[in-house]
């Protein structure tokens, strides 16, 4: 397994005022931070490093960088050590360079650069990423690949996908076979063939172990590419929080992905309007290994047959009672945002809070 070697450089940007957080005993923390469907999220380890996976849209007058820097204030954390890109889709990278107006980033860590054009690719721009390459050029680039790890202090981190290819040595513990692969049913042309289906399939995936807890960040890695981490063995093991991939959305979290896992937790970063399918909340629910889903948002295809009571939703607000920011296009929640906050222990016990209303829930260690 190649472990990154890294190197200090002097940082950059205005720090915000941390906020001292107090625990009785080391916890790792992992905020969930709404940007409306993109992904951002915030890993805070026992040492105090930070790692933020992905850093929201861009525009919106900063919108999404604030949301993630007010959490991180919060959380007590004044820089990112680590920043993940997961792939380079504006929803995932765009934010970057608001973020650094905030926040200083040391490293930065993604599969390196575009692979071909953009195509016909919405969420894919060039220009965009020649400016997030210009910014990351201020810190220290880790291009990584399958087996890699990040050297964040008391936590083990597994790049498990990477660039289009993905973990073909089994975690330790894990390459178990996996009954669900014989029913797997492949995704046919009709979904992918889209032009974003390329890019998400590059996303970089990581696999979080803290003693005997353990989660995983997939970003947008689709159904298909799952298939090829997940079968004929389950090279990942199982985990105590799924964070579900690509908000929720009908392209990702296939059975035998999210069965295997065997998820006590599920934590979906979407938005109103983005992600959060119907075939998603289906596939969690079935799973019979999980306790909770706990949404960033309301998801309005899922409507009140498939959403969770609002104790486990963290945002309610659609984005109706405003308006649009462009004309013609769909509204967007740009008010107060909320968050789900995971505490995780090394015994494997852990507690998951929706910072709106207080709601919290403790769970043991796995028996």
């Amino acid at each position: 397994m190649r472990i990154i070697a890294v190197s200090l450089l002097c940082l950059i940007g205005v720090p915000a005022s941390p906020v001292v957080q107090v625990l009785t005993d080391a916890s790792l923390d992992i905020y969930v931070i709404d940007v409306e469907g993109g992904e951002a999220t915030l890993f805070v380890a026992p040492s105090g490093e930070s790692m933020l996976v992905d850093t929201g849209w861009p525009g919106f007058d900063g919108r999404d960088a604030d949301r993630i820097a007010s959490v991180a204030m919060q959380a007590g954390v004044s820089q990112i050590d680590y920043l993940i890109v997961t792939h380079f889709h504006a929803d995932h990278m765009g934010g970057t360079m608001q973020l650094m107006e905030r926040l200083p980033i040391r490293h930065f860590v993604d599969r390196g650069s575009i692979n071909g054009p953009a195509g016909r690719d919405q969420y894919l721009s060039l220009t965009a990423f020649e400016s997030y390459a210009d910014v990351r050029s201020n810190g220290v680039h880790l291009a990584v690949r399958p087996g890699d790890t990040i050297p964040i202090d008391g936590l083990q981190v597994n790049i498990i996908a990477a660039g289009g290819s993905v973990l073909r040595t089994p975690l330790s513990g894990a390459g178990a076979p996996n009954p669900l692969c014989e029913s797997f049913e492949f995704h046919g042309e009709e979904i992918t063939s889209r032009a974003a289906d390329a890019e998400d399939n590059r996303s970089l995936s990581a696999f979080i172990n803290y003693g005997q807890f353990s989660t995983v960040i997939m970003g947008d890695l689709n159904w298909n590419k799952e298939h090829e981490l997940m079968c004929p063995n389950n090279q990942i093991g199982a985990v105590d929080a799924y964070l579900v991939s690509h908000h929720g959305s009908e392209t990702s979290g296939s059975e035998a992905l999210v069965h295997t896992l065997q998820p006590r937790v599920a934590i979906m970063n979407n938005g109103p309007r983005k992600g959060g399918a119907v075939q998603t909340f289906q596939i969690l629910q079935a799973a019979s290994s999980l306790e909770h889903l706990w949404q960033n948002h309301y998801s309005v295809a899922g409507g009140d047959e498939y959403n969770m009571p609002e104790s486990f939703i963290a945002n309610l607000d659609d984005g109706s009672s405003t308006e649009p920011t462009t004309p013609g296009t769909l509204p967007v929640h740009m008010g107060l945002a909320h968050w789900i906050k995971l505490s995780a222990q090394s015994d494997g016990s852990f507690a998951v809070t929706n910072s709106r209303n207080g709601y919290r829930r403790d769970y043991p260690p796995r028996n």
